[in-house]
């Protein structure tokens, strides 16, 4: 249905615009979309009605609504969260219930956890992000209430500088100078790119299987494999692909953020290697509509690199021919799975697709497709121009080379690093974060977003890499951190890591559809101080169904954290549940 589907806008909008495309800019155009829209883009079209209602409603931002002047989203995320959040969303809701033309909602992450928690205000068609912390509460307030102008400075994360230069890696080229195209090059961005086009694409490919370098997207796949298996693929019509997953929304996350803000030629410049080793002319940047200010950055990028020749018929001049579309994201989650990316970048509704086939062999538009994040991108100019052999010597046991780590929460200094891979726990969150302040105990750290592990003092030791953190029951995900003090209940940070599956679970799969909302259901009986231990066994059985019946990493992944509260946790449901204990199934 999907490939009919494709086909036939194919055929009524032209290769490269999509339904998704089209009801994004009248989304931009109108601030809402009406059903009448939607008919009538289905009618000029000639596309089944249905069709372009699926697809809208997929998204948070595309869905049929009544048009607010000014809609405001607290932020939810678990960073936020323990900021006081949930506060002062209550709040705003309240005094603003009868302000004219405003809406009151939420969002999950905005990427600027250490200064939580966050708001973004949308008013014709511009985004506006900024903290709560302060005046930012009381100064939103007034202004949404008197209809005044309302333009907050947006906030700023700390990088903190590695702490030798054999861990400065992905920082080596890093700053906001760099968005500069000049200064850039003379930074020595694009030479990697230039040397390697004066050789051939198996030795990029050799390079970054040296590298032995693991995707930092989440999954781990290695990186070299996945560009030999695009480049030995078979196309039917001869077309690759490269995708950036740049919709990096787990919560407590924004690393991809600052190397799009930061490094955004560096990033571009390991797209562009990617492309040329595995012979794809066409790559797309697929980047979260939370971040405006990347999103600026990226559209001068684009247009610099191609005025520059560094994009188009003829990159720097060597005859390969590449170029790159931006699109940005309009509020799914579940987009930052590959299979549902590239749904939503075909202009169907993004649901997860099984595995396999995979990407790699039939991706975008059926045709072999590299889906790399980020980070793993930014890796590669330097992996090209060092050696692989170099950055494998970084690292500890199959987790080689560096890893950026955003942290936030309970710690004294919030922000980016860059650690070398087998770095422990400990030395991360006390030596190099400053531990908990304010005189606090630590209780817990969250490693990978909501999808990742919840661990103890009694973990503190583990290094950070792939295989320890799985071997503990967690994951190293995306590598986003967010710690817990001894005042942050747990019990309520599940809740919200279940809710949060149940928004935005795609609804593919009953496991996590059905599962997800049964066990936030659950967790709000327990919280409500009506629950009893067969709640709790009967959370731990549901969390099974969803661990090992779910189609993606969100509903399989969901149920880490929970049995890790569950069972490094379960004195934490004592408050709730007096004598609770383990579940016998997890």
């Amino acid at each position: 249905m999907s490939a009919n589907l494709i086909a036939l806008q194919n055929r009524f909008l032209g290769q490269g615009e999509t339904v998704y495309d089209r009801l994004a800019q009248l989304a931009h155009d109108r601030g809402a979309l009406r059903d009448e829209d939607l008919l009538a883009l289905a009618k000029e079209l000639s596309l089944p009605p249905a069709h372009v209602r699926s697809v809208a409603k997929f998204y948070d931002e595309l869905r049929v609504e009544a048009p607010a002047k000014r809609a405001l989203q607290v932020c939810n995320g678990e960073s936020c969260a323990v900021a006081g959040a949930e506060g002062c969303h209550a709040h705003l809701a309240t005094a603003l219930g009868g302000a004219d033309g405003v809406v009151v909602g939420e969002v999950t992450c905005l990427g600027y956890c250490g200064s939580g928690p966050n708001a973004l205000l949308v008013e014709d068609g511009v985004k506006k992000v900024f903290s709560l912390r302060g005046e930012g509460l009381a100064a939103v307030e007034r202004a949404l209430l008197d209809g005044a102008a309302f333009d907050p400075v947006e906030p700023v994360n700390v990088v903190h500088a590695p702490r030798s230069d054999r861990e400065k890696v992905l920082l080596s080229r890093f700053g906001p100078e760099l968005t500069d195209l000049a200064a850039a090059r003379a930074a020595g961005v694009y030479g990697a790119l230039e040397a390697a086009l004066k050789g051939t694409p198996q030795a990029v490919v050799d390079a970054v299987k040296a590298s032995k370098i693991r995707g930092r997207g989440g999954a781990g796949f290695p990186a070299g494999l996945k560009l030999q298996t695009v480049k030995d693929a078979s196309s039917k019509r001869g077309d690759k692909y490269v995708v950036v997953n740049a919709d990096e929304g787990d919560a407590g996350a924004f690393i991809d953020k600052e190397l799009l803000e930061q490094a955004p030629h560096s990033v571009l410049e390991g797209t562009i290697l990617a492309a040329y080793a595995v012979g794809a002319s066409q790559g797309f940047v697929y980047l979260r509509g939370e971040y405006p200010r990347a999103i600026g950055i990226w559209k001068k990028a684009l247009a610099d690199a191609r005025a520059a020749g560094i994009l188009g018929d003829s990159v720097l001049g060597s005859g390969f021919a590449f170029d790159v579309k931006l699109v940005e994201g309009h509020g799914a989650y579940i987009c930052g799975e590959e299979t549902s990316l590239l749904r939503s970048l075909e202009g169907v509704p993004a649901q997860v697709s099984p595995k396999p086939p995979y990407p790699a062999i039939h991706g975008y538009k059926a045709a072999p497709t590299v889906v790399n994040n980020v980070e793993t991108l930014a890796a590669y100019p330097w992996i090209v121009e060092r050696g692989g052999e170099a950055y494998a010597a970084l690292g500890a046991g199959d987790s080689r080379g560096t890893k950026l780590l955003s942290l936030s929460g309970s710690v004294a200094k919030p922000g980016l690093y860059e650690v070398e891979l087998g770095t422990t726990l400990r030395t991360i969150l006390f030596e190099l974060a400053g531990g908990v302040p304010g005189g606090k105990a630590f209780k817990a750290v969250q490693i990978g977003g909501p999808l990742g592990g919840i661990f103890g003092e009694q973990h503190l030791d583990l290094p950070l890499t792939f295989e320890a953190l799985a071997k503990a029951g967690g994951m190293l995900g995306h590598a986003g951190i967010v710690v817990y003090d001894e005042d942050v209940d747990l019990v309520r940070i599940g809740r919200g890591l279940m809710k949060f599956c149940a928004v935005e679970s795609c609804g593919k799969c009953f496991p996590c559809r059905i599962g997800s909302v049964r066990a936030t259901e659950v967790f709000d009986k327990i919280l409500a101080g009506r629950g009893t231990q067969a709640d709790i066994d009967l959370l731990g059985e549901v969390n099974e169904t969803m661990l090992l019946g779910s189609l993606c990493a969100l509903g399989g992944g969901i149920p880490i954290p929970i049995k890790n509260l569950l069972t490094f946790f379960v004195s934490e449901f004592e408050a709730y549940v007096p004598g609770a204990k383990t579940p016998p199934v997890l």
